[in-house]
């Protein structure tokens, strides 16, 4: 599908996109020990549709940072009520670009996002999705600057010690 910059950054304003959360299950115990956040699109015409629908013209417009500044609070209030009811702090992922976590001007945002999540009883941990090869981006000083400012930044696929993500409509 092919949406224009004008077209998301409207759906951005109108907050079509919503988040979805995938439960993390410890493969021993069973237990839900945080979710996935994933964005999602109630697009007016064509319902509701999967991030591969629009997640790459997102990151073609630049619009990725948009995005997940329209989804924080909704999912720092998620955030709380998932680990208020579960009665202890969990673990909430999201996925990035690396194109995005290397844009100066959006590092305070991230920083800030990890900060309410923390404040919200979540463990913010930040995926780096794998559309891009990281070996284009040597400047690891960002990663070591994030890190300092509490923030957990993984590339590909989450791994928790004896915990794995269970598949649930992701």
């Amino acid at each position: 599908m092919h949406f224009s910059a004008f077209r998301l950054q409207q759906a951005i304003r109108n907050r079509e996109f919503t988040p979805f959360y995938q439960p993390i299950v410890c493969a021993t115990g069973g237990e839900v020990v945080g979710c996935e956040m994933l964005a999602r699109w109630l697009h007016p015409q064509k319902g509701l549709l999967s991030a591969g629908n629009f997640i790459p013209a997102i990151e073609a417009t630049g619009l990725g940072g948009a995005l997940l500044r329209g989804l924080a609070d909704e999912v720092c209030g998620d955030g709380q009520d998932l680990a208020r009811s579960a009665g202890r702090r969990l673990m909430m992922t999201l996925n990035l670009s690396l194109s995005l976590v290397m844009t100066p001007l959006f590092r305070p945002h991230l920083l800030a996002l990890s900060i309410r999540l923390e404040q919200a009883g979540m463990t913010p941990v930040f995926e780096i999705t794998e559309r891009e090869d990281i070996r284009a981006f040597p400047q690891a000083a960002v990663f070591r600057q994030l890190a300092a400012g509490g923030a957990a930044v993984r590339r590909g696929r989450l791994r928790h010690r004896s915990c794995r993500s269970r598949q649930h409509g992701g």
